[in-house]
């Protein structure tokens, strides 16, 4: 399974780079936050923006950060801020010891339930949100297979706890 993921996380890039077609495709990663039974809990992030799923990792807790930072956990040697995006969402605390590792320099996992599937769209299928309904966490949703599915603004999220532990 997870040579199947790279292999489509770095298809992903490829896909990127290719200029051929007008309509720009991009990977997608599609998991569940929360309760899996629940078709509401699914999300989606650009395949490109993960760099690894982890699982049963040991998360250290931290003192006076928000409810939402579950704390450190260790890869390869470097500490990575573990953020529970249900918390933010107003949602109860996910009990998986599932991660996706963020691709930037922020050094942030997210703590998701199940990868559920890839998917591949065009910037046309994504139904962007309004500036009345504008979620901060949220870009807007992806209609896969009947289901509407959140794409999540990741650099949001990682803004929002950067300055709030930095706050604390």
């Amino acid at each position: 399974m997870a040579e199947e993921i790279l292999s489509l996380i770095k298809s992903s890039a490829q896909e990127k780079n290719e200029s051929q077609n007008t309509e720009q495709k991009t990977t997608w990663l599609i998991f569940t936050i929360g309760n899996q039974a629940d078709r509401k809990n699914l999300y989606a992030m650009p395949a490109g923006k993960v760099k690894e799923i982890l699982r049963d990792a040991t998360v250290f807790p931290l003192p006076f950060v928000p409810t939402y930072v579950n704390g450190v956990l260790n890869r390869y040697g470097d500490p990575y801020v573990v953020i529970d995006p249900a918390i933010m969402d107003g949602k109860e605390a996910q009990k998986s010891f599932l991660f996706i590792v963020i691709n930037d320099e922020s050094h942030t996992c997210l703590r998701i339930t199940d990868v559920k599937d890839f998917f591949t769209a065009t910037e046309n299928d994504i139904v962007h949100f309004s500036d009345a309904e504008l979620s901060d966490f949220y870009e807007g949703t992806l209609n896969i297979n009947g289901d509407d599915v959140f794409v999540m603004n990741v650099q949001a999220i990682i803004d929002k706890a950067g300055k709030e532990i930095a706050s604390a």
